[in-house]
């Protein structure tokens, strides 16, 4: 299915000028007889085109007293939303002051410093504005003029002539490379970027609660802007280090305790690691292995809120002894004799 890009206006005379226009402009041969005798020279059929005024998309005759600017046959035949832009009009480069580009840092941090926050210094190199001409890519004390090739727009116009018209395309000043200013010299410390690169040392204060991909953001730590422009912001990417006796999920923590097979059975009291420091817990008789505890508040801070902390779980390991001694091997088995009798299977 073909979709009209312009369906209320009859283009087909058009676009038939512009594929006779680009002809002429691919072959070297065509243009030059172009430019030395006109229509006349490439053909009747351009020449005829153009008494019927059909040689330009605007009306009128193709006439070298009219000039076209390219983009403006794209807007008319597509509704101004390709290349834009009137004749003559400039588009030069924004020579204003222009916002940095952001930066990235990935920053490794222990567990500790995760749960509970701490401050981090970093070493990053960044762009900041020259001190010497503060910005301005300009020596202090040099002139800065109108640049006489662009008349201050920065850009510069060339016409072609061709059978639909004369066509203006534009490109980036060479002289003022797109500023529109001529500077009589440039700041030599900068090479007349405005900009220097620098290394920098800065303290990053990482919040309590933070997690594995987390970033914060240092505002104005980023590249300085061009022309004197602010600087963007530094992101700080964090990667937390694994601990060897601690899992975190969210506020959560999770670690394991061991725990004799007869501390299981009868029950005990046993110091366990938390994250802040040791705590005793009571194991209750009959502990099964595998069995968790909750310690409840003993977890990491909420990230936002360090007032309110999670819980830490504790799961139990039972160790059961590969060999034991002569007389434990006497009591296990006196033990076994009472839970034989209490199941009713002992006959002696």
């Amino acid at each position: 299915m073909t979709i009209d890009a312009n369906p209320d206006t009859d283009t087909t005379q058009q676009f038939q000028d512009i594929n006779r226009a680009y002809e002429v402009l691919r072959d070297p041969d065509l243009k030059k007889k172009y430019d030395m005798f006109g229509e006349q020279g490439v053909g009747t059929s351009a020449a005829s085109d153009a008494q019927s005024g059909y040689g330009s998309p605007f009306g009128g005759g193709a006439g070298f007293g009219n000039e076209v600017d390219i983009n403006d046959i794209f807007d008319s035949f597509f509704g101004g939303g390709g290349m834009g832009g009137r004749p003559g009009a400039s588009r030069s480069r924004p020579r204003g002051p222009v916002v940095g580009e952001d930066l990235r840092f990935d920053l490794e941090i222990d567990f500790k410093t995760a749960v509970f926050g701490g401050e981090e210094k970093v070493r990053i190199r960044h762009l900041e504005k020259c001190d010497t001409c503060t910005g301005s890519g300009v020596k202090p004390g040099s002139k800065v003029n109108t640049c006489s090739s662009c008349g201050g727009s920065g850009v510069t116009i060339q016409v072609t002539r061709t059978p639909l018209g004369n066509f203006q395309t534009q490109q980036t000043c060479p002289t003022c490379r797109g500023t529109g200013q001529e500077v009589e010299e440039y700041c030599g410390t900068c090479s007349g970027k405005g900009l220097n690169q620098k290394t920098k040392q800065i303290k990053v204060t990482v919040p309590a609660g933070v997690e594995d991909g987390n970033k914060l953001r240092v505002r104005g730590e980023g590249d300085a802007g061009p022309n004197g422009g602010p600087a963007g912001d530094l992101y700080i990417f964090l990667k937390v280090k694994p601990d060897k006796d601690f899992r975190r999920e969210g506020p959560e923590i999770y670690s394991d305790a061991s725990i004799s097979y007869v501390d299981a059975i009868l029950g005990a009291s046993i110091k366990t690691k938390v994250v802040d420091g040791e705590v005793t817990i009571k194991v209750p008789p009959g502990t099964q292995p595998g069995q968790v505890m909750r310690l409840k508040g003993n977890g990491a801070p909420r990230l936002g809120n360090p007032d309110v902390r999670g819980d830490h779980y504790v799961t139990m390991n039972v160790e059961i002894p590969k060999k034991v001694s002569k007389e434990e091997e006497e009591l296990v088995n006196k033990l076994k004799e009472l839970q034989d009798k209490k199941k009713g299977g002992f006959f002696g």
